[in-house]
């Protein structure tokens, strides 16, 4: 098992044994937040288009991209709380100068935008409404969950949640000066309020944790802390109508800078996992035989993919969403 595959299980199984009820491992550590965002991994993916790339696979890092015009420049999303923020927004400075910065988050978990309130003044920060109202619901929930169990509680202690400065409703554009982005939300799917970020003149799209490159989806189904809204059915249809737009370069939420290669391999995956829920279920088959029977079959398909721990979970949340049975009219009701 690589540095990644290792660092994830360690802190999935930690997560996971956590929603089960299970004490957290006495293993796990602290993250020291120097480690968390390392600008000298600042990579020009497209022009004017760089990303501090999750080069050395540590977990809890996401990609942060930077997206330069003659204007100003777009930061998306953060990294985990005000450190790695600080380190961002550092970054975002030596390259705007004296340009005007804006900040937006792909969605609300912590490791993409629990630093904003670093940015809060020095940049317009931008949110779609439904990830506006998903961060005040769920932010001081998740932020407990993350310090509690996945051993970051001195990257978050002193996260403050700030409201954005622009919000809209389904898309946006912002000009940076001979560069338009595009801002667009398509519903629910890894959270309730996802938002895509691209630059369609260079076929730039930015997914976040919508994609991950080489990886089993992140699938969050966690009722104890009252969070089941992950749609993926709604996510197939994102990745069908980002396709539309014939991306090149893909950048998600975690591992390496990608093409549109790696959104169809993911489309594909998607595909297969509701065929084969939806047969069984039809077959009558329940839960835990399908999460017994489906998850090697899955794991064969990607030997390569890392994040197979999250396989049970994402055979669960089709199951919850394609096998609903309907509740049987109440005696004299037609």
């Amino acid at each position: 098992m690589n540095h990644r595959r290792l660092s994830i299980a360690v802190a999935l199984v930690a997560l996971l044994s956590s929603l089960a009820g299970m004490p957290a491992r006495a293993a796990e550590r602290d993250v020291s937040p120097e480690k968390l965002v390392d600008p000298s991994h600042l990579v020009e993916v497209s022009p004017g288009v760089h990303v501090i790339e999750d080069r050395d696979q540590i977990v809890l890092v996401p990609n942060i991209t930077l997206i330069t015009g003659s204007d100003a420049v777009l930061v998306v999303d953060t990294g985990l709380g005000p450190d790695s923020a600080r380190r961002a927004l550092q970054t975002a400075r030596r390259l705007a100068g004296a340009r005007r910065l804006y900040l937006t988050t792909t969605h609300f978990h912590p490791e993409h935008g629990f630093g904003a309130q670093v940015f809060k003044g020095e940049a317009t920060i931008i949110y779609n409404r439904a990830q506006r109202d998903e961060l005040m619901q769920k932010g001081a929930a998740y932020q407990r969950l993350f310090s509690e169990r996945l051993g970051v509680a001195a990257a978050l202690k002193d996260v403050r949640f700030v409201a954005p400065d622009i919000v809209y409703e389904r898309e946006a554009e912002i000009d940076l000066g001979g560069r338009i982005v595009r801002l667009s939300h398509h519903g629910r799917a890894h959270t309730q309020g996802d938002q895509v970020v691209s630059v369609p003149a260079q076929g730039v799209v930015i997914l976040g944790d919508l994609l991950e490159t080489r990886s089993f989806p992140i699938m969050p189904w966690f009722p104890e802390i009252g969070d089941m809204d992950v749609d993926p059915l709604n996510w197939r249809e994102i990745f069908r109508a980002v396709a539309l737009g014939h991306p090149k370069v893909v950048i998600p939420g975690h591992g390496r800078v990608g093409t549109a290669a790696d959104l169809a391999e993911a489309a594909r995956h998607l595909d297969v996992v509701r065929a084969e829920v939806t047969r069984r279920c039809a077959a009558g088959q329940d839960l835990p035989t399908m999460q017994k029977e489906l998850v090697p079959i899955l794991r064969a398909q990607h030997p390569d993919w890392d994040l197979p721990q999250w396989i049970p979970g994402e055979i669960q949340v089709h199951h919850a969403r394609l096998c609903a049975v309907a509740p049987a009219p109440e005696a004299g009701r037609s």
